[in-house]
């Protein structure tokens, strides 16, 4: 099992603005704090015309840091891909793998902003079959010579790439939430898939996954299995405490009200302008969430070892913007959890071998 940081987003929220050149600034420092961790990637995260700032192009943001690491895999999760032309990815995305010497791993979503999409001049609906279409056009241009491809939504005719990436192609993985059409699709395309897990953070929607994927055809040998898991994880209580409601909350508040995700929380369908302070200790404590010291954390984490993961994607940077705090919480995971979360894993793999 791969474990990777992230995925940053180098936003500004409202209760901790600050400069972005800072912010891309301090992405270089943990990207290096990373790799001497012993992460085995970091990964960054996209949205376009959001008021924070929220990182809008992660393969140049990419190359950059892949000029300040040597080792660790710089991924995308996710790229938006049926917001952008995906020859245009596929070219982007061949000139980072091969600045880094191979150490590219594209993972892309669909999206669900209609804004976003309006923005970029993406007619609305579809969004997932778009993102499949593109992502077989991706695949085709990094894997072929001259290729062409009539599809739905993208057509292009005797086309190649003249920079071709060091891999053949970087690793490309499905990124979703847990709706069941990116499990199936993803599964029956034989692709590899990253999901934020089910409705209550378990893993029966990689049921789901394998189902489709067998059911086309595929050897579950060669399925893939990713998780993002948010992750708040400090020495002591007090500083677990002092992070969730000095930093996680506020910017919790601000970034989900942001989304616009809460209108439906009012009769009339009006955005509210902040959140019902009873449902801080949900947010908090949500099943997706792993909060607490090193012990209780590792604990949490239990689940995610049983569900046979080939990537883990750690957030420990969600809702918490500041620098040290930040570095401090990563540095906690790596020396107190990913070790024993390496060894529950390498023992489950012994035991079924």
């Amino acid at each position: 099992m791969e474990i990777i940081v992230g995925p940053y987003g180098m936003q500004s929220p409202h209760p901790y603005r600050r400069p972005h050149v800072e912010l891309y600034d301090e992405l270089i420092v943990h990207a290096q704090r990373a790799e001497e961790l012993g992460f085995d990637g970091i990964a960054l995260t996209e949205h376009s015309f959001w008021y924070d700032g929220y990182c809008p192009s992660l393969l140049p943001t990419l190359a950059a840091v892949s000029q300040h690491t040597e080792r660790i895999k710089l991924v995308t999760g996710a790229l938006l891909l049926p917001q952008h032309d995906p020859l245009k990815v596929a070219e982007e995305a061949a000139v980072v793998d091969r600045l880094s010497g191979g150490r590219l791993v594209l993972g892309m979503g669909a999206g669900y902003r209609p804004e976003e999409f309006l923005g970029h001049g993406v007619p609305e609906g579809r969004w997932g079959a778009r993102l499949f279409e593109a992502m077989e056009v991706v695949r085709l241009a990094l894997t072929e010579g001259t290729f062409s491809f009539h599809g739905d939504f993208y057509d292009y005719d005797k086309v190649s790439l003249a920079t071709r990436p060091v891999q053949n192609p970087p690793p490309l993985w499905v990124c979703a939430g847990f709706a069941d059409w990116s499990a199936k699709g993803s599964g029956r395309r034989g692709w590899a898939y990253c999901t934020t897990g089910d409705v209550e953070g378990g893993g029966s929607i990689f049921d789901l996954y394998e189902e489709a994927a067998i059911a086309a055809g595929h050897d579950r040998a060669s399925m893939k299995r990713g998780l993002f898991r948010d992750v708040l994880v400090m020495p002591s209580e007090h500083e677990v405490t002092a992070i969730a409601e000095e930093d996680f909350w506020p910017a919790f508040n601000d970034q989900f009200l942001g989304f616009g995700f809460l209108k439906r929380m009012n009769p009339d369908g009006e955005q509210i302008t902040e959140l019902p302070i009873e449902l801080k200790d949900m947010f908090i404590h949500n099943p997706r969430n792993a909060v607490g010291t090193p012990e209780s954390v590792r604990e949490q984490m239990k689940p995610v070892i049983e569900m046979d993961l080939d990537l883990l994607i750690v957030r420990t940077i969600w809702a918490n913007f500041k620098h040290e705090r930040t570095l401090r919480t990563m540095e906690t995971f790596a020396n107190e959890v990913m070790p024993h979360l390496r060894a529950e894993s390498r023992r489950r793999q012994e035991q079924e071998r």
